[in-house]
């Protein structure tokens, strides 16, 4: 999965994402949601980043199995209703599958996808607008030094006794006010050095499209 266009394996997924939204078949949806963890798990992807991900999916589809469970269609309700009625189990069971099948095809292709390489395809394959992707990678090159900056302010209330919340506004508003300073600085270099502009432009990291590429949307939309 890895390996694959990002831009095809974005086609490949959404295709798929959209399809289901039409059946309601608990089967089809579990089925679904373990080929997706199979092809995760086949990919090499990070197990931890897996495992967090995939604990509020979880709550979430126990969470919507019980509200089906309890609380199922009136025209249900109208028939002599029993606590384990069938009825009732399957209701829960296509409410909880479906959470798993979306988050399943979401996780897939967000834990095997590098975004700068997404961003790359897109503006490659899928022609996206040259400002805005350039947009994009400088926006996600600003992250890293967000976080550090993050980490340093926290050191320094340390420093001085203080311990202050991680969503404390003393700890984003100066952290707010350098990124601001960043992205001003990092747009006037990107505009002195010619980005965005003349009709023409080569691409210094070509992304390639091969057969397995373009099979990929063709064989998960079938």
């Amino acid at each position: 999965m890895r390996k694959l266009n990002p831009a095809c394996k974005f086609v490949g997924i959404l295709i798929p994402t959209l399809l289901l939204l039409f059946f309601y078949s608990p089967i089809l949806n579990l089925i679904l949601f373990f080929v997706c963890l199979g092809a995760m798990l086949c990919s090499r992807s990070s197990k931890k980043a897996l495992a967090v991900a995939l604990v509020p999916v979880l709550i979430s589809a126990l969470a919507l199995f019980f509200t089906g469970y309890h609380f199922p269609s009136q025209s249900h309700l109208a028939l002599n209703y029993q606590l384990f009625s069938n009825g009732a189990v399957w209701n829960g069971l296509q409410l909880a599958s479906r959470t798993l099948a979306f988050a399943g095809l979401g996780l897939l292709f967000a834990l095997t996808t590098d975004p700068a390489e997404l961003i790359r395809s897109a503006r490659q394959q899928l022609h996206v607008p040259v400002k805005f992707a350039y947009g994009l990678l400088a926006a996600w090159s600003i992250v890293p030094n967000m976080l550090q900056e993050y980490r340093r302010a926290r050191v320094a209330f340390r420093a001085r006794g203080l311990t202050p919340a991680p969503w404390s506004p003393a700890l984003l508003r100066p952290l707010l006010v350098k990124t601001v300073r960043w992205s001003e600085s990092l747009a006037a270099a990107m505009e002195s050095k010619g980005f965005g502009t003349g009709p023409h432009r080569t691409e210094y990291c070509v992304v390639s499209v091969t057969l397995r590429d373009r099979l990929f949307p063709l064989l998960t939309t079938a």
